[in-house]
């Protein structure tokens, strides 16, 4: 099935990449929502497959690149924010969404972004967002524990993590000169040096990112997307993660079907941070997956796909 693109524009003028499979007046919708230095082809699986499990007709899938991902335009200094990215979302609710109900499933990022928007707009669930699913994500704390930094060095990761992180687009670059990849053609092309680059660092980052037993093609693929996201965006929504803190934001969440889904194997959010969240959301049912990593939607896309189509049903009865 075609994936149709319609124009979506933010507040202050970004152009969103959006992409719809399935009728405007399905009985519900599914909004996926990916996570920091991902795309909407993280969900790829999920896009496929739910209109097959529902119904073509049954079900509406939307997902869209977050400012500064995937195909999206990157954001104006200072919109790197989650704030804003609830902004973001409430535009792309209200141009291409539409009143019916919605099932939103929101990875890493996109789940902060949720409670964002919760903690701004909670009026809008239940009567537009009906059910949830929480996939590898946090309520807060996102350095405890994460990265492999042992906890006893949080408070000093929280200081120079972002200083890092945007010292990172420069270093990667160093080294892919440093081995050869510096013809000219790929001078030309930033984003081919960008590729080549992350690719040198492929072994570390799919040991960080992903669990057990990966698929090569999705490693390829979340490489290919991390290379494309400008510096700004890499480290101004790592900072922005980092101060994330809305555990209490999930209580307007505790009338709705709520699915929250980790991997045992999650080295840059640890499993804790499920466990955090099942505590501050009692209503939620948690679901852990032995092996995987953060990925989990493309690591276990049978599981994530299943979890979305039993939330869509409870939404659509």
């Amino acid at each position: 099935m075609q994936a149709a693109r319609p124009e979506v524009t933010t507040t202050d003028g970004v152009r969103l990449n959006v992409e719809t499979v399935g009728p405007d007046d399905a009985p519900v919708t599914v909004l996926l929502v990916h996570g920091w230095t991902c795309s909407t082809r993280s969900w790829h699986h999920q896009v496929e497959a739910l209109p097959r499990t529902l119904g073509p007709d049954a079900v509406r899938v939307v997902t869209y690149d977050h400012r500064g991902h995937g195909r999206s335009d990157a954001g104006p200094p200072g919109s790197q924010r989650l704030q804003q990215l609830a902004d973001d979302l409430v535009t792309v609710l209200d141009t291409v969404v539409g009143d019916g109900p919605v099932v939103y499933a929101g990875h890493s990022m996109g789940g902060m972004t949720l409670m964002a928007l919760a903690d701004e707009r909670p009026e809008l669930f239940g009567p537009r967002i009906a059910a949830a699913a929480l996939v590898s994500t946090t309520s807060g704390q996102a350095s405890s524990g994460a990265f492999g930094i042992p906890s006893r060095f949080d408070p000093a990761a929280v200081a120079l993590a972002p200083r890092a992180v945007n010292l990172v687009g420069a270093r990667i670059e160093r080294r892919a000169r440093r081995a050869g990849l510096t013809t000219r053609r790929v001078v030309s092309s930033r984003r081919a040096l960008e590729v080549a680059a992350a690719r040198l660092q492929r072994p570390a980052l799919r040991q960080m990112v992903f669990g057990k037993k990966v698929d090569p093609a999705e490693v390829d693929l979340f490489l290919e997307d991390l290379a494309v996201v400008p510096g700004p965006s890499y480290g101004g929504f790592f900072e922005a993660i980092l101060q994330h803190d809305r555990g209490h934001a999930l209580k307007v969440l505790d009338q709705l079907p709520v699915e929250i889904m980790h991997g045992t194997r999650d080295r840059l959010l640890p499993p804790r941070h499920a466990n955090r969240m099942a505590a501050e959301l009692p209503t939620a049912r948690l679901w852990m997956y032995p092996g995987a990593g953060h990925m989990l939607m493309q690591e276990r896309p049978r599981d994530v796909t299943h979890r979305l189509a039993s939330l869509a049903r409870r939404v659509r009865r």
